[in-house]
């Protein structure tokens, strides 16, 4: 149905959309914020999102992707995730933005973990991936990366970015019921599911994804401790250098830090550098 889409849009223009009616923070944030990241990296690197084909890896429920062609102009972005969050997306659009039916610009495909991609996306203009790559599991980094630069044309660009690195203060992903400072370098798993599980009362309004709904407070708190348990504890030295064996040039990097007092007994085990790095933007390049 996607050409009877495109066909409207050409007649008739987007279907209408009001930023002002939106009141969902988790929406916000990704539909303001991320995408005004994602939009000043690629740009930065002159790439034109306007006539630019792009690929989303982790594309989550699509807000983002929305906003990239709202907000920023985009005609062509593939989003991809191993979830069909984006399935969500009509709906949300319509609640957050009063939006009939979501641009035909957007499309989205559900892939297995590590499933190929080159064979036929080749030759985007531009890859983007917001959080995800702390969740690919180690022995499928180095494979996914290469493919991904099979997926990009030469002289394209892939902007990456990770939020929050493992070992910086709330690397767990769990401050949503946390908010103790390193704490799942603290203490056991066991205790930290506890601390978890015991957690009443509201969470904080831009943690909460349109997934919560689906698991319910208690199989929400289970799914996301599943998820902190999977992660694979990736540090911005080991990213770039993944990047740069699958065969990516590093054309920007940037590394936020947190000023906070450091827990002496974790300086005795990890690096200071590892304990204050909580995230990494990466403007990634293909000769």
């Amino acid at each position: 149905m996607n050409w009877t889409v495109r066909l409207r849009e050409r007649l008739f223009g987007l279907a209408p959309w009001d930023a002002a009616r939106i009141s969902d923070e988790w929406f916000r944030a990704h539909f303001d914020y991320a995408a005004d990241v994602v939009h000043q990296w690629l740009a930065g690197s002159g790439l034109d999102v306007r006539t630019a084909r792009l690929l989303n890896f982790g594309c989550g429920d699509g807000i983002t992707d929305l906003a990239l062609v709202l907000r920023h102009g985009a005609t062509a972005i593939h989003g991809v995730d191993i979830r069909r969050e984006y399935a969500k997306l009509p709906r949300i659009a319509r609640e957050q933005l009063g939006m009939a039916r979501i641009p035909a610009a957007l499309t989205f495909e559900t892939i297995a973990p590590g499933a190929p991609l080159a064979g036929r996306h080749a030759g985007v203009d531009g890859i983007m991936s917001w959080s995800t790559f702390e969740h690919v599991q180690r022995e499928q980094l180095l494979p996914i990366l290469r493919d991904l630069h099979a997926c990009l044309r030469p002289g394209g660009v892939f902007f990456l970015q990770i939020e929050p690195l493992f070992y910086s203060p709330w690397g767990s992903h769990l401050r949503r019921y946390d908010e103790v400072p390193w704490h799942h370098l603290l203490v056991p798993e066991e205790e930290l599911w506890r601390i978890i599980e015991a957690h009443q009362g509201p969470i904080a309004a831009d943690e909460v994804d349109f997934g919560f709904a689906d698991f319910g407070v208690e199989g929400y708190k289970r799914f996301v401790f599943k998820e902190y348990q999977q992660l694979n504890r990736l540090t911005a030295d080991e990213l770039v250098e993944l990047c740069r064996q699958a065969g990516f040039a590093v054309l920007r990097e940037q590394r936020g830090q947190v000023d906070l007092p450091l827990p002496p007994q974790l300086l005795q085990k990890y690096p200071e550098s590892w304990l204050r790095n909580n995230e990494i933007f990466l403007l990634l390049g293909k000769a």
